[in-house]
Order: C-alpha cells, then sequence, then structure tokens
C-alpha cells in the first residue's frame, strides 16, 4: 500500500474536476488497498508560480489518479483528459475482462498463426518476457489459467484441486510465447494458452500516462495506476514526492515508512488486501507459477525503478522469489532497489538490496 505527496505541505481535496489547494490535510482510500495521504503544507505565488491540481477515473478495474503543476485550469484539465484516454485505450488493449480486447482476441487467433498486434501490446509482452526470463518465470505472463482458477476460488471459498492445478499449470510458461520484432506479431505454441497482464499493465499504463503529461509540457506529475506509482520532476524547490510504504507490520506507533523519489517508479506487491482464506489458510492473488498456488502467510515486496512497468512486473516476480535471490536480481539491475517484509513464526524481518533508501530499513 502506497501513501503520497509532494515533498512540502499542501493538501487538497480529491476531485474529478480540476481543484487546488485549501489548507487542509485529508486521507483517500482508494481500491486494491491504495491510500493517498495528502500532507498539509504552505504554498504561495511568491515560492510556486504553477497551480497544483488533481484528478481520478476508475479504470483497468482500480481508480486511477494524477496529481500535476500547471500553469492554468485549461491546461490541466486537457492534460489530465489525454492522459486517461490514454488509459482507456490501453485497458482496451490489454483486458482480459473484456472479450473484445486485443489480448483476448490474441488468444483465440494467435495459436494457430502468428497474430499482429499493435505496439503497445508488443512492447508490454516483450517487457513481460525479460523480467520473465531475468526472474526464471517467478514473474510469468502466461499464468493466466491459474489466474482463472484463483479467481474462482475467491468467489466460491474452495481449492482449487490438484487435477485442476495440473491441468492449468501445463499450459503456464513464457517460452511458449514467441514474438517477431520485424513483424510485430505473437504466436502462442500452446492451445488453451491465457495471458494475464494484472503484474504488470497498470505499471506499463502509468508510464504510458506520464510520458503523455510530459509531451503536453507538464513535468511535475505523478500518476497513481491502482498501486503502482510513477514520479515526474518535483514540485519547484522541493527535492522530490514524498512515498509512504504501509507495509504488513505497520501498526499503532509503527507508522509507515517514506521515501522522496522523482523521475522514477515504486510499486508494491503484498496480500494485505487481496486473498483468499480457506479452512485458516490465507492465500495471496500473487500465484507462484511453479506451483500454481496462491502465497502464503502476510508479506510485501517493494520495488523501485526507472519506470513503472519494470517496478510493477519485478515486485511480483521478488515476491515469489526466495529473498536472497530477489536480493541478487535486483542488484544486477540499474536503477533498480528492492525492500521486503516478511513475517519469521511472531516477529516481522526486513530486508533489501543496495540502494534502497535507508528510511524503511531500521526501526521506525
Amino acid at each position: 500500500m502506497f501513501s503520497h505527496s509532494p515533498n512540502h505541505s499542501s493538501t487538497q481535496s480529491l476531485k474529478r474536476a480540476i481543484t487546488h489547494s485549501p489548507r487542509h490535510a485529508m486521507l483517500i482510500s482508494l481500491s486494491l488497498g491504495l491510500s493517498l495521504i495528502l500532507l498539509p503544507c504552505n504554498l504561495s505565488a511568491r515560492d510556486q508560480p504553477l497551480k497544483r491540481y488533481e484528478f481520478s477515473l476508475p479504470r483497468m478495474g482500480t481508480t486511477f489518479r494524477i496529481e500535476l503543476y500547471s500553469p492554468d485550469d485549461a491546461t490541466a484539465s486537457k492534460a489530465a483528459d489525454a492522459a486517461f484516454a490514454r488509459a482507456e485505450e490501453l485497458e482496451q488493449i490489454m483486458s482480459d475482462y473484456r472479450e473484445d480486447s486485443e489480448l483476448m482476441r490474441l488468444a483465440r487467433a494467435g495459436v494457430s498463426a502468428p497474430f499482429p498486434v499493435s505496439n503497445d501490446l508488443y512492447d508490454v509482452l516483450a517487457k513481460s518476457l525479460r523480467i520473465s526470463e531475468l526472474s526464471h518465470g517467478a514473474f510469468d505472463v502466461t499464468v493466466g489459467p491459474l489466474v482463472e482458477l484463483w479467481r474462482n476460488a475467491r468467489k466460491t471459498g474452495r481449492l482449487p484441486d490438484a487435477s485442476e492445478l495440473a491441468r492449468a499449470r501445463a499450459l503456464v510458461d513464457y517460452r511458449n510465447i514467441e514474438l517477431d520484432a520485424a513483424r510485430r506479431t505473437v504466436f502462442l505454441k500452446r492451445a488453451g494458452m491465457k495471458l494475464d497482464l494484472g503484474a504488470i499493465g497498470k505499471g506499463y499504463a502509468a508510464d504510458q500516462m506520464l510520458a503523455l503529461l510530459l509531451s503536453r509540457g507538464i513535468r511535475q506529475a505523478i500518476v497513481v495506476a491502482g498501486g503502482e506509482v510513477a514520479l515526474g520532476a518535483p514540485p519547484l524547490g522541493k527535492a522530490g514526492w514524498r512515498v509512504a510504504i504501509d507495509t504488513p507490520d505497520t501498526g499503532p506507533g509503527n507508522p509507515p515508512c517514506a521515501i522522496v523519489l522523482h523521475d522514477a517508479a515504486v510499486s508494491t506487491s503484498g496480500n494485505s488486501r487481496q486473498f483468499v482464506e480457506v479452512a485458516g489458510k490465507r492465500f495471496s492473488h500473487i500465484i507462484d507459477p511453479s506451483t500454481g498456488l496462491g502465497l502464503e502467510g502476510a508479506a510485501s515486496t517493494t520495488v523501485i525503478a526507472r519506470d513503472s512497468a519494470t517496478a510493477d512486473a519485478l515486485a511480483t516476480a521478488l515476491s515469489v522469489m526466495p529473498v536472497a535471490d530477489g536480493i541478487r536480481l535486483a542488484e544486477s539491475l540499474a536503477g533498480v532497489a528492492a525492500f521486503w517484509v516478511r513475517q519469521a513464526g511472531s516477529e516481522w524481518k526486513r530486508y533489501s538490496s543496495r540502494g534502497f533508501p535507508t528510511s524503511c530499513l531500521g526501526p521506525k
């Protein structure tokens, strides 16, 4: 879970229409466990010539939020509308809920012959396969058959049986996707394969929305896409945007740790909000492709990366991998740092790769 605010002390209410900052604090809870804590601050025309705006809309099954700084209402509103339209375009491409989405058309037609796809779908699949290879399949975009089983388990409260898991697992292997960069085609080598972009799609959308804002001249901006955070340049005169990471060991007297970043991305994966509980066991929505099972126990994994798609996918991969292997992977990648919270009996343990801000590492 995230909480974020610019690294200063102004706030404003979250509204669909453009607004700007009254001097009060507000807590806004969004779906998928995302919270935005806007901290009080003082802004004046003297030290901040731009005005602050916030916008939000439902996209991809959650709430997307944009905060930006703009010289006037019209510029802010047009830029935000264009960014949300870009998110809607990507949802129509990547959704596994919409039968007419490009992803679902690929699943139906891509098993008989290489299927021509849009640049967006090709690019997000190429990024997915790269993370799959780096993580040796801990992240796997072909996990769709298992996701379907666990969605049903959440509805019925019944775990998939061994035969169901075996049939689904047989269809999960990222190496059965064949990309042709020259022709921009995708070929699925096994009938029945189902692709799931739930662990990278929102991050990719956040990147694209932030890029669109930049193309409109909006540099000081943040895009929150569900649990994914893409950060642009910091507010004028500030070190960056404050991102508070609400870990499962957070409680009374143990508030979220906070980091300050700009021109980067942050993603946290955990099971505090999305899980199924059967016979006293809690299974996360995060699935280990090697077993077909949802992860057990309370945990969270946070990744900082240069782009949100990478942070999103790695947060899932590093959740599945043993912490020691995850540290090695994170430290092998430029611009990546990671932070783990794991439960060991009645105690909580924290781990990090090199480069993760120290504000989250020791006793809070």
